[in-house]
């Protein structure tokens, strides 16, 4: 499909540590909406270019620049943009309110919870983007994975099963261990971090329940992946 011609003027600004953002812009280039050099990560882009728009907004709504105009459009606006002129008979839909209104809770719970999704770290060089903190945000993330988490367990995990005792006794363990962090932030990252590694098990075990051991593999890979998110945190812990 090839690109708009309302689209070969725009630049799309994604944060380049964050796998998600990586993931869905390359999305854009690959499908022919927009041209590669259009696409630049915060940490490689021109401190010229950096100039041009709202910082502070572009770490919580990606930027989409506009080099001829010099208008930048941010978050859901950017994208609703480039859907609407890739594919036109969208366009009506975006701009329903009520499907506007889902879809900024939804990109709000994912900007504000990227780094926590994705475990990325901050960049070597260049512009960090990473987004302030948001309480609220984060403790919303928190219970929709907890919740969708219990669910699955509830569906596939048998009640008097060894393995989902010992699921169920180092998770309480990593709870009790997360309510003596000190700093509010850290906690919330913490306790971020241990619902998707939660979410991920759950989702395992639900696909892969008709397999034997399922259980015991994938606590010991939740246990892996739990404590390799941590490590960046460890020194701010307790």
């Amino acid at each position: 499909m090839k690109s708009s011609k309302k689209l070969d003027s725009k630049i799309i600004i994604y944060d380049d540590v964050c796998p998600l953002c990586k993931a869905y812009t390359s999305g854009f280039v690959q499908a022919g909406w927009l041209r590669p050099e259009n696409r630049i990560g915060f940490a490689e882009a021109p401190p010229e270019l950096i100039g041009r728009i709202d910082v502070d907004r572009a770490r919580h709504e990606i930027p989409l620049y506009d080099k001829i105009t010099g208008e930048t459009l941010y978050g859901k606006e950017a994208l609703f943009f480039i859907l609407g002129e890739a594919i036109p008979v969208f366009k009506p839909l975006f701009r329903l309110r009520l499907f506007r209104a889902m879809v900024f809770g939804f990109y709000q719970i994912i900007t504000y919870n990227r780094r926590i999704i994705a475990n990325s770290r901050p960049p070597a060089n260049g512009f960090d983007c990473a987004p302030d903190f948001n309480s609220f945000y984060r403790w919303l993330y928190i219970g929709i994975m907890v919740f969708f988490a219990s669910l699955l367990f509830y569906q596939t995990a048998p009640i008097l099963d060894l393995s989902i005792t010992i699921l169920t006794l180092l998770t309480g363990i990593a709870i009790i261990s997360g309510c003596f962090i000190e700093r509010f932030s850290v906690q919330t990252d913490y306790f971020g971090h241990l619902a998707t590694v939660l979410f991920i098990i759950a989702i395992l075990n639900f696909s892969l329940q008709s397999f034997p051991l399922t259980i015991p593999a994938t606590t010991i890979l939740g246990v892996w992946l739990f404590f390799r998110r941590i490590k960046g945190l460890r020194s701010q812990l307790w």
